[in-house]
């Protein structure tokens, strides 16, 4: 994944890992999506399975009607936000590390990545791997897989 320059180099973070460390923690990701020429984000879980960035969403439905009309997306993911308050409003400010790009969405057909990937969402949030996962639960579900372009690493606080 490559990395883009920001306007505030001081709290860049030109890492590619520690990109993917913030993407492996955030609690969910949004994802903007192109709606006729404005934009539609929405927050998704995101997982991390090999070198893939993974969301998965139902079989139908606006998400994954744009997306498959218009594969490039946004993305946002923040770990670690915490208010940091100030003496006054205007120095109260705000602690976090982020992630921000520009991707690729490529749903997922192939049974062993699309197995990885939600054996990741598993072991994400819920801290492990179930030996299956029920014929009606995987009918229901695409996985997506983002294909980054361009990737920010910011930290700041």
């Amino acid at each position: 994944m490559g990395v883009t320059p920001m306007r505030r180099p001081e709290k860049e973070v030109p890492d590619p890992a520690w990109c993917r460390a913030v993407l492996d923690e955030a609690p969910y990701l949004m994802l903007a999506l192109n709606d006729r020429g404005a934009p539609y984000t929405v927050p998704l879980c995101v997982a991390l399975a090999g070198d893939g960035v993974y969301l998965h969403m139902a079989i139908a439905g606006r998400k994954l009607d744009l997306l498959r009309a218009d594969p490039r997306a946004g993305f946002t993911a923040v770990a670690h936000a915490a208010v940091v308050p100030g003496t006054t409003a205007c120095a109260t400010g705000m602690r976090a590390s982020s992630v921000a790009g520009t991707a690729r969405c490529v749903v997922v057909d192939d049974p062993n990545e699309r197995r990885s990937a939600l054996d990741a969402f598993a072991l994400k949030y819920t801290g492990g791997v179930p030996d299956g996962y029920p014929d009606a639960a995987l009918a229901a579900t695409v996985v997506v897989r983002l294909d980054p372009v361009s990737v920010t690493g910011r930290r700041t606080g």
